[in-house]
């Protein structure tokens, strides 16, 4: 069996690989040596694209990377094919969550305008000292309950908030909530929601999901959180509620077309704090996602049922 390795990510544990025996595990430096190596490779673990599907002659499993697989929705090719495609979900769940409180506590405490006096040299006590605000007692919505809402909402009961959810699969919820509400009670748990965190993925389904009339149902000063990937939110709509104070502030770390353009008012809202889709970055992530790796190809080689597969009509 041959595993084909396209990514760094994780060089620092791919010797878990060692350990199985009948794998022939490649790494490739150049662009000319991945598609020479892919022709007869039965596993491929990194982002393919067009040009490397087309030249893959034989793979049974893409292990993406990420937890996050819309951007492979594009390849019919995939799609409609018997290649199984897995991806790393729960990995980044841990670091997302906590990037997220991290943008939360960014905006209601005031964070960037410490750091902005911290650059001038100033120390200041005026409107920054009075403008931050606590969410202890407040309510979080999340949108999408699976390994990172779920993670959220664990590290959200230490905050003393009450934690609502809604997705596509509702369920009886757990310790950390209640209740996982159907997808069509959205705008009932927007209307109670004073903190909303995006955790949904990008299907055609959830493309944006969240827009004028989502954002008009929440309350006023409201926060927005985005962790998962931007084209769940209507940006437009997102940029108006800020502009018009309905919402108080929006901590983005995806947005729908990335890099973000140099004339995207986000870059310029005062209410905005914005991180480059980095939440799901750390070195403790990059081993589970091998972990995840390691234990689909034992279990490709003994025929038993893999992990973390995608449903790929369903797009996650």
């Amino acid at each position: 069996m041959k595993l084909v390795i396209a990514t760094e990510e994780g060089d620092a544990y791919f010797g878990l690989l060692d350990g199985i025996p009948n794998l022939t595990v490649v790494r490739t430096s150049t662009r000319e040596d991945l598609l020479n190596e892919i022709v007869d490779a039965d596993i491929y673990y990194g982002r393919p694209d067009a040009e490397l599907l087309a030249a893959a002659g034989q793979l049974t499993l893409i292990q993406a990377q990420s937890a996050g697989v819309d951007f492979l929705m594009n390849f019919p090719e995939l799609v409609e094919s018997d290649v199984i495609l897995s991806n790393t979900r729960g990995a980044h769940a841990p670091s997302i969550a906590e990037h997220a409180f991290g943008l939360l506590l960014s905006l209601t405490r005031k964070i960037p305008v410490s750091i902005d006096y911290q650059r001038k040299h100033q120390w200041r006590w005026d409107n920054a000292y009075r403008e931050p605000r606590e969410i202890m007692g407040s309510t979080l919505g999340i949108v999408g309950y699976g390994q990172i809402g779920r993670a959220i909402a664990q590290r959200a009961s230490g905050f003393e908030v009450q934690t609502l959810a809604v997705d596509l699969h509702p369920g009886g919820g757990d310790r950390f909530v209640e209740t996982v509400w159907p997808i069509d009670r959205l705008h009932d748990m927007l209307a109670l929601t004073d903190t909303l965190m995006v955790a949904a993925p990008l299907t055609r389904e959830t493309y944006h999901m969240l827009g004028a009339r989502e954002f008009e149902a929440m309350p006023p000063k409201s926060i927005v959180i985005a962790v998962s990937r931007g084209g769940v939110i209507d940006e437009d709509a997102l940029i108006a509620a800020l502009q018009s104070g309905h919402l108080w502030g929006a901590g983005m770390d995806v947005n729908e077309i990335e890099p973000v353009d140099a004339d995207n008012p986000f870059w310029d809202l005062p209410n905005v704090v914005m991180s480059h889709h980095l939440a799901g970055a750390s070195w403790q992530k990059e081993k589970r996602c091998v972990e995840i790796l390691v234990e689909n190809v034992r279990r490709l080689q003994d025929g038993a049922e893999l992990i973390n597969v995608v449903d790929k009509q369903a797009g996650f």
